[in-house]
């Protein structure tokens, strides 16, 4: 009895530790900027990395989640962790939103109306069968067969205009998808983050290899910790050099609009319109030196940029 007594107590102690920790976390981190150090794919999967595992990041599924669907945020971009979260064996450390496919994201999933049977078709499938007369059963076979294929015809047609409009759905979520965020997975051992939170330096510490934290302790870019052996990424890029009204595109990224390219590129050199479904594009050219850069429009917002040799 006395020893049911005394884990009973001491677990009623350790949840509001565990809590109160959580919220020293969610206090220090939430709502401010840090710099990641690696792209990040556009799902609320985001990307898995294991505590004092050896390597810490799982690559394989990192790379097939950044094929599936695209960097949703780009290294360098400067970000703001919006929510921290400690659960049974993981901390969920999101940024800008935390990741395209949380609960009441669209799944893209289309759904047309069924092209059902009308009135008259059954009623002739019914008549058919008990229609003594055989030129009038033969008209009646005919009339069935003129109602059959117009269904038919709806029907084609239906499932013609859900591929449209699945195709529609697919490009407007790859668009929500790049601005939507992404987050790190941080996992640990079975029942170690009911024992054990780790303070806001200690987390920082751990998330050095892929988050610059710099910008949210005011301090010198932050170096990966020795401790991890994956090599860290390469550091966030220089800001952007400004030469009369053009700056180099190191500031553009998917899913800003036409007029935050003007503001940062200028006005283009060339403007082509176009179509990808039902959603206008446009494909904008700026020209600087021996350097082409080319910046691609669907429903207004960037979903494609790139700097060539000309």
């Amino acid at each position: 009895m006395i020893l049911k007594r005394t884990l009973a107590f001491a677990w009623i102690v350790a949840l509001p530790l565990a809590a109160q920790t959580e919220d020293a976390l969610r206090r220090f981190f939430e709502g401010r900027n840090v710099r990641v150090r690696i792209d990040l794919p556009g799902t609320k999967d985001g990307m898995d990395v294991y505590w004092r595992k050896d390597p810490p990041a799982n690559m394989q599924t990192y790379g097939q989640r950044m094929r599936q669907f695209g960097p949703a945020l780009r290294t360098g971009d400067l970000v703001a962790v919006t929510l921290i979260r400690v659960k049974g064996k993981n901390i969920e450390f999101q940024l800008g939103g935390g990741g395209y496919g949380v609960a009441g994201d669209d799944t893209g999933t289309v759904t047309l109306p069924t092209v059902i049977k009308s009135n008259r078709e059954i009623e002739l499938e019914k008549q058919i069968s008990k229609e003594p007369d055989s030129d009038r059963r033969d008209r009646m076979k005919r009339d069935l067969a003129r109602l059959r294929d117009q269904r038919e015809a709806d029907e084609r047609r239906q499932r013609a205009r859900a591929k449209e409009l699945e195709a529609i759905k697919k490009q407007e979520i790859a668009n929500l998808r790049m601005q939507a965020g992404s987050r790190i997975n941080l996992w640990y051992p079975d029942g170690y983050l009911r024992e054990s939170v780790p303070t806001p330096q200690e987390l920082m510490q751990t998330l050095a290899p892929w988050i610059d934290f710099s910008p949210l302790t005011g301090g010198a870019p932050s170096r990966p910790a020795s401790s991890y052996p994956a090599d860290p990424p390469p550091p966030p890029p220089p800001p952007p050099t400004t030469t009369g009204n053009f700056a180099t595109p190191g500031r553009i990224s998917r899913g800003m609009s036409i007029d935050q390219v003007h503001a940062i590129l200028g006005a283009p050199r060339t403007a082509r319109e176009g179509r990808q479904g039902e959603l206008p594009t446009l494909t904008e050219t700026w020209d600087r030196g021996e350097e082409r850069t080319e910046v691609l429009y669907v429903g207004g917002v960037v979903v494609k940029y790139s700097t060539t040799s000309r």
